[in-house]
C-alpha cells in the first residue's frame, strides 16, 4: 500500500480522519479480495492525478465492524466519502469510473459540468483512434515508457512476464501522448497503468496479467515468437 494512503485501525483513527476538514475518502476493505488491493492503487493514482485535492484511508471493513455498520457498508470494496465531517457519498463494488466521477463531483462541484460538454466529434475521433491503437497488433501493452526503457516498475515487471512466455506484443508509451493516457481510462473503464489488451480486449493490469499467466489455457492464447 502507498505511503500516502493512511490506515485506520480502530474506530476513534475512522472518526478522527473522517471529521476532518476537507474532502476525506475511505476505503472499506479486506485482506482477502483482489479487487480491493486494486482499488487502494487506483485512489493512489487518481490522489496523484489530483494533487492535494482529497485525502485517502483504507479501514478493514470487518476488523473494524463499528465503522462498517455505522456507514452501511456490507460488502467489499466499498468508499465513502466526507467533506467537512459530513458523509456525502458512498460507493459500493469495484467501479474506477464512479469513483472518479465521485471524486471529481464533490472536488470540483463547478466545474464538473463543464467538463462534459466537449464536443462529439472530437470524442468520436479520440476513440477511433483508440480502436486502432489497440488493434495495432493482437496483444498490446499500452505502458509508461516502451519495453527496453519502462518507466516504472509495474510495466517493468509486465514486459518481463511477456517476454519470459515469449510472447509477442506491441507497446505504447502513454507518457508520450496525454490524450491517448486520459482518454483508455474512459474507454476501458479502468484508470492505472500498465493496460493490456488480446484481440482488442483489456485483460487489466499488472496482477490480473500475473494471475491469468498462471493459466496454461490463457497462455496457449498469447501470439509467440
Amino acid at each position: 500500500m502507498a505511503s500516502n494512503m493512511k490506515k485506520l485501525d480502530s474506530k476513534s483513527s475512522f472518526d478522527e480522519f473522517t471529521n476532518k476538514s476537507g474532502i476525506n475518502i475511505v476505503h472499506f476493505s479486506a485482506s482477502w479480495a483482489p479487487s480491493c488491493a486494486q482499488m487502494d492503487e487506483i485512489l493512489v493514482e487518481l490522489q496523484k492525478e489530483y494533487p492535494n485535492i482529497f485525502e485517502i484511508a483504507t479501514i478493514d471493513a470487518e476488523g473494524i465492524p463499528e465503522a462498517s455498520l455505522e456507514n452501511g457498508v456490507t460488502a467489499v470494496p466499498s468508499i465513502v466519502a466526507f467533506k467537512d465531517g459530513k458523509k456525502v457519498d458512498k460507493l459500493d463494488g469495484f467501479h474506477p469510473t464512479e469513483l472518479r466521477n465521485l471524486i471529481v463531483k464533490h472536488s470540483f462541484p463547478t466545474g464538473a459540468a463543464a467538463d462534459t460538454t466537449a464536443a462529439g466529434p472530437v470524442k468520436e475521433n479520440l476513440e477511433d483512434r483508440l480502436k486502432r491503437l489497440i488493434n495495432k497488433s493482437r496483444l498490446t501493452l499500452f505502458m509508461k515508457g516502451d519495453r527496453d526503457t519502462p518507466r516504472c516498475g509495474f510495466s517493468r515487471q509486465i514486459c518481463q512476464l511477456l517476454q519470459d512466455h515469449n510472447a509477442v506484443f506491441w507497446t505504447f508509451d502513454i507518457l508520450s501522448d496525454e490524450v491517448v493516457r486520459q482518454g483508455l481510462k474512459e474507454y476501458s473503464d479502468w484508470p492505472t497503468f500498465p493496460q493490456l489488451y488480446l484481440d482488442g480486449e483489456l485483460l487489466g493490469g499488472l496482477d490480473v496479467v500475473r494471475e491469468e499467466l498462471k493459466n496454461p489455457d490463457f497462455v496457449s492464447k498469447l501470439p509467440k515468437k
